[in-house]
């Protein structure tokens, strides 16, 4: 099997690589991205004949699907915002698809799709990384458990253990998604039905196993509140996905939505229309890198409030 994975040298992709050159049956594969030599040196790093870079620009349509023509099927690890247009890529060329989410709105409009991917043979799994993705699995599996379920509970959270140094600043994935977790309205179900309600509203506070131990979360945007409603189904009534960062990172985040900084409306500065998000991504993408990469322990905590039997039953599964 040959796999392309767009964002090939990314934060995601650092993991993903390693884990299908140690998988059976990967004869290629292809470390795509805008960058020719952050894609050499990433493809080389493996040191694996079966690694090769791929440099192209996700955004450029015509090129993706002739691209793409040459591979199995495609791991979108790119920004979120470039979903739609991917995935119509993926399916124009005949290859199977997935991402690891589209920050609630994305998919929803990714799922439109689902009658032209079923004409062209593909399938596309979409939000399918540690949450959404480990997340969906959890409840789906506790939902099997359950006669009715009246309440799921989504929630996030981590914590640095090694590597690292003092004053480096390192986003744990792509700063636009962090930005746009920070600043849009979270959707949560009541009642049966999806509502909004103001990013980082919900004040609530957690406990999870060492090292991540109490931390406050607040609720986010995210994918699961698209599709875990109706697959899980059985009568669920409410569910919300709340994510619990490090209070330093959560400051720094928070101070640069305050004052502008990750807006997305152009603004003019001498003379040239920016976006003071597409600038300051850009500035916190180009700061030093620690030596010693960051390793962080991430904990996705899925928690299902029903019944079984006639019995109220509370089911709580995490992973690590």
């Amino acid at each position: 099997m040959d796999v392309l994975i767009l964002g090939g040298y990314g934060a995601m992709a650092q993991s993903t690589v390693p884990d299908l050159l140690a998988s059976p049956g990967v004869d290629r594969i292809g470390i795509a991205g805008r960058s020719e030599p952050k894609a050499e040196a990433f493809a080389a790093a493996q040191r694996d004949p079966r690694a090769v870079p791929v440099p192209i620009d996700a955004r450029d349509s015509p090129s993706l699907v002739r691209e793409m023509k040459h591979w199995d099927c495609v791991i979108n690890s790119s920004w979120y915002d470039l979903n739609v247009a991917i995935m119509e890529a993926a399916i124009e060329a005949g290859i199977h698809y997935c991402d690891l989410g589209g920050l609630y709105h994305q998919t929803l409009r990714q799922l439109k799709l689902d009658a032209r991917a079923k004409d062209a043979g593909v399938t596309c799994v979409l939000g399918i990384g540690s949450t959404p993705g480990t997340m969906n699995v959890m409840g789906a599996y506790g939902a099997s458990k359950l006669d009715k379920v009246h309440k799921v509970l989504l929630r996030s959270s981590g914590a640095v253990v090694s590597g690292g140094e003092p004053g480096i600043f390192v986003p744990p994935y792509a700063i636009r998604t962090i930005f746009d977790e920070f600043s849009m309205d979270a959707p949560i179900l009541r009642k049966g039905k999806i509502q909004f309600v103001p990013a980082l509203s919900g004040l609530e506070r957690s406990e999870f196993m060492p090292p991540v131990g109490v931390v406050e979360g607040y609720y986010t945007i995210h994918s699961e509140l698209v599709t875990m409603p109706k697959t899980i189904g059985k009568g669920v009534q409410e569910m919300d996905f709340i994510v619990a960062f490090p209070p330093a990172f959560r400051q720094t985040i928070e101070a640069i939505v305050r004052l502008g900084l990750a807006s997305r409306d152009e603004i003019v500065v001498e003379g040239a229309k920016v976006r003071p998000y597409d600038v300051t991504s850009t500035v916190i993408d180009g700061l030093p890198k620690p030596k010693e990469p960051e390793l962080d322990v991430d904990i996705q905590r899925c928690v299902l409030i029903g019944e079984r039997d006639g019995n109220p039953v509370t089911l709580r599964y995490e992973a690590v």
